[in-house]
């Protein structure tokens, strides 16, 4: 494979329509499919769900500097261009040229690969959008490599060695995105799916939470109506599930209850803890307290940890900051080794 950098007219540069993050999208069209709809997918995958979308933050920075700083990367295909990486970029282009937008907007950036394989193609994607400068939300990194495990039928030691990991996080990725698809997108509209959602579909794949869910009689579909509904709004009480649904009290707190009903059931669990002999929080050491106990301390003190008590440690405002942040990288050190050790 050979690259060209050169400048070329945006006209004969054609958009990727099987950019696998917007292949879903532009299937709905069918032989309606224009490049007016393709626009409209790359600008819709791109919107964000807080503040200005990163379309709208991109056209901005673009037309602020009169042109793309990355060029974009095509490949030769039937006498002209295809790009195979910045269809936005060069969709914000066509958007200046039709508007008439002041600036130089006939000729972008380019990298022209020559000779290049799928393999080359699946790569750049990578090392673009997956582990480099420009990357995607989680979530579209997982419905990437959904693609390429699904699709391209690609296996994990390929998978790996191009976007770097273990093979249990990106089977959790990939699961996680055909759950957050099939139970939660179908108790949705589109104007309500929120992709910042995915890591409760994340945390839904870990050890023991679809057991509990299915323990309890119910079913995934529940899971994505409880994520729907905000009962469980901070994604990470989804780990709480085994033990909510566990408990007959706890259980009826959870699904009878409004939004961040987990939390009201998880703090009635800790009071049923403090009444039980030998079990109130007063009682219980560092040192005779379980891994879990500790785990589950720790993250609630992370979690409520005000911000001028986080200003003060990443300011080194008090002469111990250091040594705690050494500490706590120690620790996340340690854990990491445990997890690998522990995953299945």
């Amino acid at each position: 494979m050979e690259e060209k950098h050169t400048m070329l007219n945006v006209k004969d540069v054609s958009f990727d329509t099987d950019n696998p993050r917007i292949k879903k999208a532009l299937e709905k069209y069918g032989d309606k499919l224009n490049a007016e709809r393709i626009h409209f997918a790359l600008r819709s995958a791109t919107d964000g769900d807080k503040g200005a979308s990163s379309y709208t933050q991109l056209k901005d920075a673009i037309l602020a500097s009169g042109g793309v700083i990355f060029p974009i990367t095509v490949i030769i295909k039937d006498n002209g261009y295809v790009c195979i990486d910045g269809n936005t970029r060069l969709a914000i282009y066509k958007q200046f040229l039709k508007e008439g937008a002041k600036g130089s907007w006939a000729q972008i950036k380019a990298i022209v690969l020559d000779n290049a394989n799928q393999r080359d193609i699946e790569t750049i994607r990578v090392s673009a959008h997956l582990v480099g400068a420009r990357e995607w939300p989680a979530y579209e990194k997982a419905r990437y490599l959904h693609y390429l495990r699904n699709s391209k039928f690609m296996d994990y030691g390929e998978m790996i060695s191009l976007c770097g990991g273990n093979k249990i996080n990106i089977e959790r990725q990939i699961d996680a995105y055909h759950d957050m698809n099939e139970y939660y997108r179908d108790v949705v509209d589109d104007t309500a799916f929120h992709i910042d959602r995915f890591s409760g579909f994340v945390e839904l794949q870990k050890p023991r939470i679809k057991e509990a869910i299915f323990e309890a009689g119910m079913d995934l579909k529940d899971f994505g109506e409880w994520i729907r509904d905000g009962k469980i709004y901070r994604l990470e009480d989804v780990r709480q599930l085994p033990k909510v649904l566990r408990d007959e009290k706890a259980r009826e707190t959870f699904l009878t209850g409004g939004p961040r009903s987990i939390e009201a059931a998880t703090r009635l669990l800790d009071q049923q803890a403090e009444n039980i002999p030998g079990q109130k929080g007063s009682e219980i050491t560092l040192e005779a307290a379980s891994l879990y106990q500790l785990a589950d301390a720790l993250a609630r003190r992370i979690n409520d940890l005000p911000y001028s008590e986080m200003r003060a440690l990443r300011d080194r405002e008090r002469d111990d900051a250091t040594e705690q942040i050494g500490a706590l990288e120690d620790l996340s050190a340690r854990l990491q080794r445990l997890l690998e050790d522990v995953s299945e």
